[in-house]
């Protein structure tokens, strides 16, 4: 059962889980976009494993993800790590892939730099 959080709530639960906190689950729900996994640190909150963030694109790079056969089945216990949580109180991502959470921090810390030393110009190109 999903339950309500204030913005306060949530946002102590993301100071709490950053980004790269291991958690534990079980898959309750298997879509094409990924499997819906209940935590077992939070089991009120949705939490979503995209397909992209499969541990088999880590280990057969390449290789063509098949629904439903290569999705963890429901009820199969999962090791993952947060890897992002919605701004208002919604839903957590998760990636069970071992690299991806530095480089999207990199990332992130790139982006603001760049948007820091080049904002963009209004009307620039009329």
């Amino acid at each position: 059962m999903t339950r309500e959080y204030s913005q306060k709530e949530w946002d102590e639960l993301i100071s709490k889980y950053p980004n790269g906190t291991p958690m534990s689950g079980k898959v309750c729900e298997q879509q094409r976009y990924g499997v819906w996994v209940i935590l077992d640190e939070l089991p009120e909150i949705p939490a979503l494993l995209e397909i992209i963030h499969f541990k088999i694109n880590e280990t057969r790079p390449g290789y063509r993800i098949q629904f439903p056969n290569d999705y963890p089945a429901t009820g199969t216990l999962l090791e993952t790590r947060v890897l992002a949580w919605s701004a208002n109180p919604k839903e957590v991502r998760l990636t069970q892939l071992n690299h991806l959470n530095w480089s999207h921090q990199q990332f992130l810390h790139e982006q603001a730099s760049e948007v820091e030393t080049n904002p963009v110009k209004e009307n620039e190109n009329m």
